[in-house]
């Protein structure tokens, strides 16, 4: 184990110039790229390896785990651009910079893995119906026992160098070397025993097995090219972190409508800050732009504080909004309430408004029902009001 760590250390340190200055951004991407492209080297060499000996033996088993690899070429593709594409300049046709490149690779091969799974598939059938003798030779299961030992170094080298710079896109990848390990194993024990017991529609089975596999990647790779690019909900915890980054900004008393754009390289944030009114324009303003300022220093990209003023609660003010809540009760696909303001229309009418937000299974058309129903309840508790202006906050505002 000590020998294998040292022949890591050395083959990276020959790859990776100031090798130890690890806490260099520069030395991070060059890290990012050798795993990368070890990784695109090693699937192509083993891809064409198993081919040409699952053409020579005629078993769809080895051709279909040859298939598998292009998922760990894709996985070593996405590294590459994600250390070395994504860190290009935005440019004017380009302005929001070149992060989303990194889904492209999992989406060109989710086509191919599911090309391949399919037509597999259909002689992984034929061979287990119809079975036909495979050319078997001795040498056979052992040099795809070799190409286990070269993944599982791979393995290794490249959690090596995740470990070193603590990155995890390169330990997740070296994770997926690992399966491959398996997934030959299984076609190697299918080979030996379909020869010494004469059971050739054994290789039919592990492939149908193997381009089960392969239709599971194409989509897994596929869902998750496509969410990004259609405009991917943010997580929880990044949202979060948002609320409580700008909440930590004196005069802050919360925030909504938070929306959230990636782009890989960059974020594009805009919220609605809570400001008391008192405060005046010009401070509001300040806050808001110190709000902006510490997104951006955490977040980077570029960051939008939009202003929203809060009245002054009045004992009558608040004996209106503690009735509106009563109101919101009835209704459970109601979440919460924001941005709550009491205008007087006369000295003996008042009009509501505020904006509500509903629970995520909440369909966007039954918004505007949703609306007249709080309304009308709300009228009810209400007795001199003439009327509510409620917006609902779609589903890409938290």
């Amino acid at each position: 184990m000590k020998a294998l760590k040292g022949l890591n250390r050395n083959v990276a340190n020959w790859f990776v110039r100031d090798f130890d200055n690890t806490d260099n951004k520069l030395v991070r991407i060059q890290y990012g790229l050798v795993a990368g492209w070890f990784g695109i080297c090693a699937a192509i060499a083993l891809f064409v390896v198993k081919m040409v000996l699952g053409l020579m033996s005629g078993s769809i088993s080895i051709v279909a785990n040859a298939f598998h690899l292009l998922s760990h070429l894709a996985n070593s593709i996405i590294l590459v651009a994600s250390f070395k594409v994504t860190a290009r300049p935005a440019t004017a046709k380009t302005p929001f910079g070149h992060g989303r490149m990194e889904h492209i690779a999992p989406l060109i091969m989710s086509i191919f893995l599911f090309v391949s799974g399919i037509q597999i598939a259909e002689r992984s059938v034929h061979q287990a119906i119809k079975p036909h003798e495979l050319h078997y030779w001795t040498a056979l299961p052992w040099i795809l026992l070799l190409t286990v030992f070269v993944k599982q170094w791979l393995a290794r080298f490249v959690r090596f160098l995740g470990e070193r710079v603590d990155s995890h896109a390169i330990l997740t990848n070296a994770r997926h070397h690992n399966i491959e390990a398996v997934m030959t194993l299984t076609v190697i024990g299918g080979l030996v025993a379909g020869h010494y017991f004469h059971h050739p529609e054994v290789d039919g089975y592990i492939g149908i097995l193997l381009s089960a596999w392969l239709l599971y990647l194409a989509y897994t790779h596929g869902r998750k090219a496509i969410l990004p690019l259609l405009g991917q909900a943010p997580r929880r915890d990044t949202i979060k972190k948002i609320r409580l980054t700008a909440k930590s900004v004196e005069g802050v008393e919360d925030v909504h409508e938070i929306i959230v754009h990636d782009y890989g390289s960059m974020y594009l944030i805009s919220l609605h800050a809570e400001i008391p009114e008192r405060l005046g324009p010009a401070e509001m303003h300040e806050i808001a732009e110190r709000s902006e300022r510490k997104l951006r220093k955490i977040f980077g990209g570029e960051v939008v504080c939009h202003t929203d003023p809060l009245m002054e609660r009045t004992p009558e003010i608040q004996a209106i909004e503690d009735r509106f809540k009563s109101a919101l009760k009835t209704f459970p696909q109601i979440l919460g309430y924001h941005d709550f303001r009491v205008i007087a229309e006369s000295p003996e009418r008042i009009i509501i408004v505020a904006d509500i937000d509903v629970t995520e299974d909440v369909a966007e058309s039954e918004f505007t029902q949703i609306a007249k129903d709080l309304e009308a309840r709300v009228k009810k508790e209400i007795q001199n009001l003439a009327y509510c202006s409620f917006y609902i906050t779609p589903k890409y505002a938290y």
